[in-house]
């Protein structure tokens, strides 16, 4: 193999600076505390005494060493840049499995033989079941069995590689499903001869697991294997010991070989063969990409048999195969191994945590001399450090909850199995874990030690608190304070835990997946009458389905259904068992029922066709929003759609006619302007497409098209994410939509049509730059070989440009952190960086990259300017001041003030930014002196001028000036800020005389005269315009707040009702509505249903902001509604008590519903407030 390719196969990630810093300060701090903790506060005055704070300071002494060790083995994360794969290799794809179901291993099967790269694909079935020989025959997979079930998963594994031999051996457990590009992905790394295997992480399709929690309303996901799998592995691969983790695995046959194959020595055989691979001198790499979806530990039984198979198979590990010992490792190999090993025994140390403050609280002995402020404080500055350090090392998958939940719920499991595999070296049986629903055994054995826990803690609040206050002269507070804060701590913690763990436990034996697609039905009706329609799915699984549906279908009765999403159909009979919800037995109710099937007699074609749905739109999809939203964080973009017009989440069918035939999706939300779905067939920006919409108050056809896609999904599965917008309806469409969309306010309706299971989550989306995709797609193969050769340069590009992509976002900082280290940094990368920097606010990193780009050029201007504008944004004035004299110093004693005068401006601006107003308006009113015919440096004067006051002064100085249509515009703006509007008037109208065509001047001189109360020029002006532009909404607005003003209500009225009724329900159109009924002196009825609409979308829909809710509370009373309009008057100034305008109306309203004696009080605050104000 050729040096380059190894150097490319080893290459690593950027140093991570500040976490190295970070982790040696805090290696620091943790030593020092210790330190001071064995030096100077053991208690040892008595013999329980120094048991107690000695048992505590070993505790922290193993806590101290497990920080030491972990710090070790993250210190360096590397991330080896993919590679293309090998060609003509041979591959053997190795399937275990001893008890799983058929439907977990035809999904996974189905999974292996469609991934890309020519293999050969292997059941391992260690049951020997002849059902399952059916399947591989079915399939056209290897199945091979043995008599008996030595070695367990070792054993079995064993036995496939001696009666296989290719070159290459992928290892994936039963229920773990691979993407189509697991080989791919993994095998170009083996160009490099002495790599023995590569480890991908594992990750989970039933999301809601016992050791994972999601949220899908925020597109959050945190599993406990995370920090592993995220944090502690890929900095494995600086120090040659990935763990191999048992599945999801490529390795090389001859590394296998060498080290005697799988190991079976003990009951984690993927750990021990990773450790003899290495002590062989073999390489190890992981992949940080997630390549396959199992199944997860489901109830508090499974989970723990997991965990007790792990923690017990690894601590084993140290009888045969200790990494301390043994040869052939490298040192960084040793510790990191041996601390994956050691992390198991951590039970124990927890367990003298949490039992530490309850004895204190039993015993009134402290495991410290004393509490003193001086420990108080090197234990704060210890704890801090500590967690603050973990937090940025943990990135985002730091969540402290859920860490101590996991800790209280794993302690006694550590304890068990650490007496096991230490104490008693009991050889214990390989036990699977359960996949298929339900429980491994009673749930009593695992709950148990925290409920002595509890009560022990409980005990102990009670009993200790009573001593001190009943036999203690003078209590330690500040001890008995600690104490019980640590009780109550873990005391929650134990609680969460039982919670979950006594949980019920689902008997179904399929995750169902939160997944929403059109669904086609056909039932027979007690009458025998065949009912067929279209509903839309709320979950699915290789079992079953609900979906919410318009029609009432019976239960008990078989019928048939057809889910059909972009392609792909999932066809099979079913029986519906249970209704979840009804809706729809009165009258007047909207029809919505929601349904729950099971599949009877389900076609293979059908059970495939439900792994495949799954598995490309509900598993890839959701982990894509995870993986963009973990941690909680607010990243940069974002999966949630963020709109100023609402749009209702519904869920409906939608069937659009494409050229391609029909395709079948549903809504994420609907609104009378546009929808949201998701999509896997491409539909062009520019293509419009008949639609059919089918929703409980009727169907209706319309014509959409594309106004923005975003991608949800890259290869292999290619999801995309469209809004398409309502260009034109069908007969009743747009009323039938926006009957549809005022069932937003009717929880009960709401709630089924945004079609959440039972879990009480909603799923959100990620958003992508929306011409990725297509770029990607039309960009012919020259413009690709130059994507690869100056990758970076284009991300950084894409980033200054404003396209927000997955390939800027995983790059940015690699490349920012690659050109700062740089000993020689690329000029033209620095300024593609400093662009994309300024752009994105970050001005700490921005001050970085100029000070490198002076650094490189220092003598160039440009760099300098670069530099003192940076720190100005960056806040760090007196730097930028400093900056700029030393270039002013330089420049004009080179004779170069044309530059300097540059420097001059960002000196003003840094002095303005700094709040010197008063000196900048200096150094600008000496710079316009200088340089009189600069547009900008004159609008920069004036902005300072009217910002101190000084309109008089400004007006003086800008009259002086020649009147060109710069200055015009100026003076235009002096006039406005004196409220002399006339004169502003009259230059207005003569910047018009020489651009009659400027509509933006018209639109100035419009505002200007409804500022001065020439209402009818006003309207005239704002009617042409309207006219002259007829879909710009704001050239209607203005011409209808200028009629309210005018007295014409009734007009404007009708103006912006059109308005709203197009869809438009901005915050302006709302209140120009609103102002115009008010000023209407006999408004229409069917205007009064606007105003009751609009107070029921405030209530029950969108909050309008304060100013509008008066208006509104006022336009209620004129509408015959007072007691809702006083209501809202009373909410408003409840929260806006000094506004005079919103006491006056509800003082107005008070006494138009005959209620004076209440508006009396308002109108003497009024009185009041103004007599204060003439004061």
């Amino acid at each position: 193999m050729s040096d380059s390719t190894d150097s490319t196969t080893q290459a690593r990630q950027p140093r991570y600076r500040l976490n190295k810093v970070l982790m040696v300060l805090c290696a620091i701090t943790t030593v020092s505390y210790l330190v001071y903790r064995g030096l100077y506060t053991l208690n040892l005055e008595t013999w329980y005494a120094v048991t107690a704070s000695w048992a505590l300071y070993v505790t922290e002494l193993w806590g101290g060493l497990s920080l030491l060790l972990f710090f070790l083995q993250i210190w360096e994360p590397t991330d080896p840049p993919e590679q293309l794969p090998l060609e003509d290799v041979t591959i053997d794809v190795l399937v275990p499995s001893f008890n799983e179901g058929i439907p977990i291993l035809r999904g996974t099967l189905q999974a292996c033989l469609a991934m890309d790269c020519l293999h050969r694909t292997y059941l391992l079935d260690d049951g020997n079941r002849p059902e399952i020989r059916q399947l591989c025959e079915e399939l056209g997979v290897h199945y091979l069995t043995r008599d008996n079930n030595l070695h367990a998963k070792a054993g079995n594994l064993n036995n496939a590689l001696d009666q296989t031999d290719g070159e290459f051996v992928a290892i994936l457990d039963a229920d773990h499903i691979p993407e189509p590009n697991f080989l791919s992905r993994l095998l170009g790394y083996f160009r490099d001869e002495k790599l023995g295997f590569v480890q991908s992480p594992h990750a989970f399709s039933n999301f809601d697991t016992f050791q994972g929690r999601v949220n899908y309303e925020k597109g959050r996901f945190w599993d406990e294997g995370q920090l592993f799998y995220k944090v502690i592995q890929p900095a494995r691969n600086a120090t040659n010991s990935v763990i191999f983790a048992g599945s999801a695995a490529l390795f090389r046959r001859a590394a296998l070989k060498d080290v005697g194959y799988i190991a079976t020595e003990t009951i984690t055989e993927d750990m021990h063969t990773g450790i003899r691979m290495s002590a062989k001198g073999w390489k190890t790499m992981y992949c940080n990409e997630r390549l396959i979806a199992g199944q997860g530990a489901t109830d508090v039984t499974t989970f723990h048999g997991q965990r007790m198979r792990w923690a017990e198979g690894n601590l084993s590990i140290l009888a045969y195969d200790n990494p301390l010992t043994m040869k052939g490792l490298t040192i960084a190999q040793r510790l990191t191994y041996f601390a994956s090993i050691i992390h198991w025994a951590g039970g124990l140390p927890r367990l003298l945590i949490y039992l530490t403050p309850i004895l204190l609280l039993l015993t009134g002995v402290a495991p410290v001399q004393k509490f003193t402020w001086t420990l108080g404080m090197i234990f704060v500055a210890y704890i801090g450090t500590m967690l603050f350090t973990l937090r940025v090392v943990y990135r985002k998958f730091m969540n402290y909850p859920l860490t101590e939940y996991f800790n209280m719920a794993n302690f006694w499991t550590q304890i068990r199995a650490t007496t096991r595999a230490l104490i008693y070296r009991k050889r214990s049986k390989f036990v699977v874990t359960n996949k298929s629903g339900g429980g491994q055994g009673a749930k009593w054995p695992h709950v148990v030690p925290q409920v002595t826990l509890l009560a022990l803690g409980i005990v102990a609040l009670l009993y200790g608190w009573a001593r001190h206050v009943l036999f203690e002269d003078s209590p330690d507070l500040i001890g008995m304070g600690i104490a019980t804060g640590l009780v109550i701590h873990n005391s929650y913690f134990a609680i969460l835990y039982l919670r979950v763990a006594m949980m019920a436990t689902s008997k179904r034996a399929s995750y169902r997946h939160r997944l929403n697609l059109a669904v086609q039905y056909s039932f027979p009706n007690r009458e025998g009458e065949i009912v067929e329609g279209i509903g839309v799915t709320t979950d699915l699984n290789e079992f079953g389905l609900g979906f919410t549906s318009y029609d009432t279908l019976p239960t008990g009765q078989p019928g048939s259904l057809k889910v059909r999403v972009n392609g792909d159909t999932l066809s099979s009979p079913g029986i519906l068992c249970y209704v979840a919800h009804r809706q729809g037995d009165g009258a007047e109710d909207v029809p919505l029922y929601r349904y729950g099937l099971e599949f009877t007699d389900m076609p293979t074609q059908a059970i495939d066709a439900s792994s495949r749905i799954i598995q490309r739109y509900a598993v890839a999809p959701w982990y894509s929003v995870f993986e963009a939203n973990g941690g909680g964080r607010s990243p940069s973009w974002s999966l949630i759609s963020r709109r100023g017009i609402d749009r209702a989440p519904f869920k409906v069918p939608v069937c659009l006619e494409t050229p391609k035939g029909e395709v079948y999706t549903c809504s994420r939300d609907i609104s009378t302007e546009a929808m949201r779905c998701i999509l896997a067939y491409p539909v062009d920006a520019a293509e419009e497409l008949r639609a059919k919409v089918y929703g409980p108050t009727g169907s209706f056809y319309a014509t959409m098209k594309v106004v923005t896609s975003r991608e949800v999904t890259g290869p292999p599965h290619y999801v995309r994410e469209y809004v398409l917008s309502f260009v034109s309806f069908e007969g009743q469409g747009r009323s039938l939509l926006q009957s549809l969309c005022e069932l937003a306010g009717e929880p009960g309706a709401r709630r089924d049509l945004t079609c959440i299971p039972d879990e009480r989550h909603r799923p959100i989306f990620r958003p992508v730059a929306a011409a990725s995709l297509m770029l990607l797609v039309l960009t012919p193969p020259t413009v690709s070989a130059f994507r690869h050769i100056h990758s970076d340069d284009l991300t950084l590009v894409e980033s200054s440009s404003g396209v927000q992509t997955l390939q800027v976002d995983q790059h940015f900082d690699r490349i920012l952190s690659e050109s700062l280290l740089s000993g020689n940094p690329d000029v033209r990368r620095l300024t593609l960086l400093k662009d994309a920097l300024d752009r994105e606010g970050r001005y700490d990193d921005l001050v970085r990259v100029c000070n490198a780009l002076v650094s490189q050029r220092p003598g160039d201007p440009d760099m300098g300017l670069a530099l003192v504008a940076a720190l100005t944004s960056a806040k760090r004035y007196e730097d930028a001041d400093a900056k700029a004299s030393r270039w002013l110093e330089v420049l004009y004693s080179d004779g170069r003030p044309e530059i300097a005068a540059q420097f001059e401006v960002l000196a003003a601006r840094n002095l303005l930014q700094s709040g010197d107003a008063f000196g900048a308006l200096e150094v600008f009113r000496r710079l316009f002196v200088a340089n009189p015919d600069s547009q900008e440096l004159r609008s920069e004067y004036l902005g300072v001028l009217l910002e101190v006051g000084l309109a008089d002064e400004a007006l003086r100085q800008f009259s002086q000036l020649p009147q060109d249509e710069g200055t015009m515009r100026d003076i235009v703006t002096i006039h406005t800020a004196l409220e002399d509007f006339k004169a502003a008037e009259m230059a207005l109208r003569s910047l018009i005389s020489g651009r009659p065509d400027d509509v933006g001047l018209q639109q100035e001189l419009g505002d200007v005269l409804v500022w001065q109360g020439d209402f009818k020029n006003a309207v005239r002006i704002f009617r042409d315009l309207a006219e002259a532009h007829p879909n710009d909404p704001d050239m209607k607005m203005s011409l209808g707040e200028a009629l309210s003003w005018s007295g014409q209500g009734d007009e404007a009225l009708n103006i912006f009702g059109d308005l709203i009724d197009q869809g438009n329900d901005s915050d302006r159109a709302i209140k120009g509505f609103l102002d115009a009924y008010i000023a209407d002196e006999e408004p229409s009825r069917n205007h009064a249903y606007r105003v009751q609409w609009m107070y029921k979308r405030h209530t029950h829909m969108r909050k309008l902001p304060w100013g509008v809710a008066g208006v509104l509370a006022s336009a209620l009373v004129r509408a015959g509604h007072e007691a809702e309009g006083i209501d809202l008057l009373n909410e408003v100034l409840e929260e806006h008590p000094q506004n005079r305008d919103v006491r006056l109306r509800l003082a107005d309203a008070l006494v138009a519903a005959g209620r004076g004696t209440e508006a009396h009080p308002h109108f003497r605050a009024l009185l009041s407030d103004a007599q204060n104000n003439s004061k």
